[in-house]
């Protein structure tokens, strides 16, 4: 009897074998798999009958040979035929953005296996895994400027550096709407490793394309003060004081801004108004000579009034007017120092008198009072009467004060009046 042997590059194992399911024309398949995948075969007439046996035994359970896929030293998947690898190769290719995709596609080793029918992977599926076990291909994104393909990098990479770009030209504390005057759009897919560009490469490609900002800007810029000097006969020549303080106002301009590459191009006043309005600055001078006219003179002597204070005991501190409304004179002193009427007259107020703390008014007559304040204590009640001379109280530092001192004060008719001359210190 003539033998020929069979040879199977992979031969089944039991398991496989008995999970095998049928095809009717088993047979016609088995030999036309061995024939189109090249197997040498040498069968005896009697090793075939057994196989015709073994055929008809699984036939009915569904059995169907297929070829195993091992690429790039990994099993992928078990095919019904070399085709479906053809075809995946095909449609891996497409999902590959690039022209050379085809070349970094391996060679695959195929091994002949029996397996169940539904088992075989589809086109598809054999795509997803070459794509998957290919070492050059990779996720990425391209870069498209106006519709024209200009590199590929890194997803994450690529858009921080667009993101840099297009926010690098907008102004701190505006309101900023950027945008590439290009269209620019950033595709995902597959992409050839070796075709990424670096860092290096990106940055330079997108510090090409062109930003339009447009920036809502707010601005406040001072408005000068005016100045205005007023004339007072109360104060002597040669005296000067800030009596109000000027202030600069605010003005408040809202404008857009439109630059391209940070370069701007054009500026529209959008609002602009006074929210806070400037202070005129008031400065007060004197217009008095240094010695009264004879009628004044002859008035204020007529008064007869001494000082309040032993002089010599004494320092004028503060001067009638002296830029905030001073209405007295006043002389600072030792704690205790004793206080004098000036002239003779009737206590009409002996008390604590808010800002002028301990303090005593005289009426002289004639519409002509004196007041005394900041005592540290008093010496006459009120209704009391009065001689020039008389201790009225002692230097103090009640109510509003800053120091032992009298504040000193001649009242005309309920006006008050600069008391230099009235007491002899002008």
């Amino acid at each position: 009897m003539k033998e020929v042997t069979v040879i199977f590059k992979h031969f089944p194992d039991k398991e496989t074998i008995i999970e095998i399911l049928s095809y009717n024309n088993f047979f016609k398949r088995v030999f036309g798999f061995i024939k189109n995948n090249k197997i040498l075969m040498r069968i005896s007439s009697l090793c075939l009958i057994g196989m015709m046996a073994v055929g008809v035994s699984i036939v009915s359970v569904g059995i169907t040979l297929g070829l195993k896929v091992n690429y790039a030293g990994a099993f992928i998947a078990t095919v019904k035929n070399s085709g479906v690898f053809d075809d995946a190769k095909d449609i891996a290719v497409d999902h590959i953005e690039s022209s050379n995709a085809d070349k970094v596609i391996e060679t695959p080793k195929f091994s002949m296996t029996l397996t169940v029918s539904d088992r075989l992977d589809s086109a598809v599926k054999v795509a997803d895994a070459i794509i998957e076990n290919t070492s050059d291909i990779t996720e990425a994104s391209a870069l498209i400027v106006n519709g024209e393909y200009l590199l590929c990098a890194q997803t994450a990479d690529l858009e921080n550096q667009l993101e840099s770009r297009r926010t690098g030209f907008e102004i701190e504390g505006a309101e900023n709407a950027s945008e590439f005057t290009d269209d620019i759009k950033v595709e995902n897919g597959y992409y050839l490793k070796s075709e990424i560009s670096d860092s290096e490469e990106i940055t330079a490609a997108v510090n090409r394309l062109d930003v339009k900002t447009v920036s809502v800007i707010t601005t406040d810029s001072e408005i000068p003060f005016t100045k205005k000097t007023v004339k007072t006969s109360e104060q002597l020549i040669g005296y000067s004081k800030v009596t109000t303080a000027g202030q600069n106002g605010i003005t408040r301009k809202t404008e857009s801004v439109e630059s391209v590459n940070g370069t701007e191009i054009s500026r529209t006043e959008l609002s602009s108004e006074v929210v806070k309005e400037p202070v005129q600055q008031v400065t007060t001078v004197g217009t008095a000579i240094s010695t009264a006219s004879a009628a004044q003179r002859s008035a204020e002597r007529s008064a007869g009034f001494i000082c309040p204070l032993k002089r010599g005991s004494f320092v004028v501190t503060s001067y009638y007017g002296d830029g905030r409304n001073h209405k007295g004179i006043d002389l600072g002193a030792s704690a205790g120092t004793s206080i004098y009427a000036v002239a003779n007259g009737t206590v009409t107020y002996a008390g604590y008198d808010g800002d002028y703390g301990y303090s005593v008014v005289v009426d002289h007559g004639n519409g002509l009072k004196t007041r005394y304040a900041h005592a540290r204590a008093l010496c006459v009640s009120r209704g009391q009467t009065v001689s020039q001379g008389d201790v009225v109280a002692y230097v103090g530092s009640t109510g509003y004060s800053t120091g032992n001192h009298l504040h000193f004060e001649v009242i005309v008719n309920g006006a008050r009046v600069n008391p230099v001359s009235y007491i002899g210190l002008d």
